[in-house]
């Protein structure tokens, strides 16, 4: 089996999406993602596209760094960061690469 173990599953009534982590055979965790209704972030990219790859998830420390990143990989923002239920509400930010792939940061410690 490609997912050895869950770690982690939640209904995120913000997202409108059932969410669920596995570990796999490295310290690279799967999300799955289920959106439950058109309300949910990835209704619309699913119902394109099918099932699919969706984004890579990337942990910084502060909103410091995130702007490093944005700044030099130029960025371009899809929504502002909200916490996370799957991720123990820290928060989340979502972002466009130039070449349209969808980028999630996990912000280890955000003030708003």
């Amino acid at each position: 089996m490609l997912f050895e173990q869950k770690t982690n599953e939640v209904f995120d009534a913000l997202q409108n999406a059932r969410l669920v982590l596995y570990k796999n055979f490295s310290p690279v965790l799967i999300e799955l993602i289920q959106p439950v209704s058109e309300k949910s972030f990835t209704w619309n990219s699913l119902q394109k596209n099918g099932e699919h790859f969706n984004h890579f998830c990337y942990e910084v420390d502060n909103m410091e760094v995130l702007n490093s990143y944005i700044t030099r990989f130029r960025l371009i923002k899809v929504m502002d960061p909200i916490p996370a239920l799957l991720f123990e509400n820290r928060y989340v930010c979502f972002y466009y690469t130039r070449t349209k792939q969808v980028v999630e940061f996990i912000i280890n410690n955000y003030e708003n």
